[in-house]
């Protein structure tokens, strides 16, 4: 599965998106803004990647749409957020070179010293302040001034901004070239030539799952009920993977598939995902969405087809009476079948804010009359319900580690 590191990193920074239509495009466009400010200001070619990365995820920690929106105040202070991406990204090998940067890009230039932290990373911090800022403050606007830009920015001299950092915006602000490719669709296909900055970052398996892992903890987090659900799948879902027989390159696109499945829910408010009673027809028209979105992203990553497959269609049914797309039959993919069965028991022996968590035997019994009613596939519920002590022990396990780890994700962490 050859995947690489920035087609990846830059497709699931689209999912940060979805949480509001109001931020659509703001990580590239960040992402774009700090890459020439980083190159004009001399920064090493690691520095250049670590500030391209952390660019494309730093409102990593925007858990809510409220937040997201609060991000793009020109004003906003955006200390919460910024920690919680720092903690989401500092726990992964792959990505804990960028948390510092993330941690610090709403810091004001005059309070970084007062930081012991690396000093080239607050620096790259400063830089990912006032690109981020360039965008809160014209991502609005239709015609962009930019005199009148230079002017807004250039009042917080060394108290906000890095002067340094400002005197090297203000050699492109003025270019036409680059606001025409600031709002186009993807601002950082126009960094593609820079040989400085995209090196051939091939991902191994291992770094597959690292970034797979942090990205469900970034779907499940923003709810104690779905903490641990992304993680309880992934493990359901390879256990049954290795019961039918797949092999060992399936068995990790099964765990990525579980680990992504729900990426399309950053769609979905919270308060939905929260909800202690049935949905109405509207809500559950938003729920319904998340598979189609999930798909779209995950399929935008070459590499990663037969993921965003099996991901996407968690909630088919052999007998076509699933959605998105009432696949049926032959057309659902064995691997796909198995999510579906993987993601149905993990939540039904969850908590929900609905109901407790059902007892094993329960689950099965429920399990078997689901696929008596052709929305499971028959032989996979048969296969785990002669499986499920080792099925619901590794769900188990995997889950205890995912709630750990939610708890010392928030842990210290001030009050809103």
């Amino acid at each position: 599965m050859a995947v690489r590191l920035f087609e990846f990193l830059s497709s699931l920074s689209g999912a940060l998106d979805l949480m509001s239509p109001e931020v659509v495009g703001h990580h590239k466009r960040v992402a774009y803004v700090a890459a020439r400010l980083g190159k004009l200001l001399g920064a090493s070619r690691e520095e250049r990647t670590e500030l391209f990365m952390a660019a494309l995820l730093h409102d990593v920690g925007g858990f809510s749409r409220q937040s997201r929106l609060a991000a793009l105040s020109f004003e906003t202070d955006g200390g919460r957020h910024a920690e919680l991406g720092y903690r989401l990204l500092r726990t992964n090998p792959l990505l804990e070179s960028t948390a510092v940067i993330v941690r610090h890009h709403h810091t004001a230039h005059s309070r970084l010293s007062s930081f012991d932290e690396p000093e080239r990373k607050l620096f790259l911090a400063g830089v990912l302040n006032l690109a981020d800022r360039v965008d809160a403050l014209t991502c609005r606007q239709e015609k962009k001034d930019p005199a009148q830009v230079m002017s807004r920015l250039g009042q917080r001299a060394g108290e906000l901004f890095d002067p340094l950092a400002l005197e090297a915006l203000g050699q492109f602000v003025g270019d036409p070239e680059f606001w025409a490719q600031l709002a186009g669709e993807d601002p950082t296909s126009a960094l593609s030539g820079d040989t400085g900055l995209f090196q051939e970052h091939g991902m191994s398996r291992a770094q597959l799952m690292q970034a797979s892992t942090a990205f469900s903890q970034i779907i499940d987090f923003r709810s104690r009920f779905t903490a641990t659900h992304s993680r309880g799948v992934a493990e359901t879902a390879v256990c049954l993977a290795e019961k039918a027989g797949l092999s060992a390159n399936d068995q990790t696109a099964m765990r990525l598939a579980g680990d992504l499945h729900d990426l399309g829910k950053l769609a979905v408010p919270t308060e939905i995902i929260d909800k202690p009673g049935p949905l109405d027809a509207d809500e559950l028209a938003v729920m319904r969405r998340h598979p189609e979105l999930g798909e779209a992203i995950l399929a935008s990553v070459p590499g990663l087809g037969r993921v965003a497959t099996w991901a996407s269609q968690h909630h088919e049914q052999p007998g076509g009476q699933g959605y998105p797309r009432r696949i049926s039959g032959s057309e659902l993919s064995l691997g796909s079948r198995i999510m579906t069965v993987a993601d149905v028991f993990t939540a039904l022996r969850e908590d929900r804010p609905y109901r407790a968590g059902l007892t094993t035997n329960k689950v099965m019994r429920i399990l078997g009359d689901l696929a008596r009613n052709a929305a499971l596939d028959p032989e996979l519920v048969s296969l785990a319900t002669r499986h499920q002590d080792e099925l619901d022990q590794r769900r188990r396990q995997a889950q205890a580690t995912a709630a750990e780890e939610f708890h010392q994700f928030y842990s210290g962490l001030p009050a809103l």
